[in-house]
């Protein structure tokens, strides 16, 4: 299976938590991205995003599942506030005890502002940026979370997949 067909599996897998009989999960995408859009963003941030999570943002624009609720690049507005890859990025940039560094880009925050889920650009490893997390309210530690997005997505999605198998 493909890059493509694997993000394309995944998407779908994620569309099918919202029509469980429970009720209990909602799932909302921006709607598809463009190119234009990633440029404009990698170039207000000044990084180069890489690999499955640019193929995600694609197709997707971002958002998902209710409980992580990834980061948006709609097409129209890809240098959006809270909530967009661009806001959420400027929002860690300033003002906490460890700023979150320029090759740092987050692509999942909660709203009570716990650590930041990023991509590394600074380091491409078979295509991909990794996936860290951000410690910013003490050590400013980058700690590894996933070798690409997809496998980040994969691994947090894992706990839902048991109630589609239900």
């Amino acid at each position: 299976m493909n890059d493509q067909e694997s993000m394309d599996r995944l998407i779908a897998r994620i569309d099918q938590l919202a029509h469980l009989p429970d009720g209990e999960h909602s799932v909302d995408w921006a709607g598809a991205s463009s190119q234009a859009a990633l440029t404009a963003l990698e170039q207000a941030l000044g990084v180069r995003i890489s690999g499955s999570f640019r193929t995600f943002i694609l197709k997707t624009g971002g958002g998902g599942l209710d409980s992580l609720c990834i980061s948006t690049i709609p097409a129209s507005e890809p240098l959006g506030g809270l909530g967009s890859v661009h806001g959420d990025t400027l929002h860690y940039r300033e003002g906490w005890a460890a700023p979150l560094p320029a090759h740092l880009v987050v692509i999942q925050r909660s709203q009570d502002d716990n650590e930041p889920f990023c991509l590394d650009t600074s380091r491409v490893q078979d295509g991909e940026n990794p996936v860290v997390l951000f410690y910013h309210q003490s050590t400013g530690r980058a700690e590894p979370i996933a070798g690409s997005f997809i496998a980040f997505l994969e691994d947090y999605m894992e706990p839902y997949w048991e109630e589609l198998s239900e």
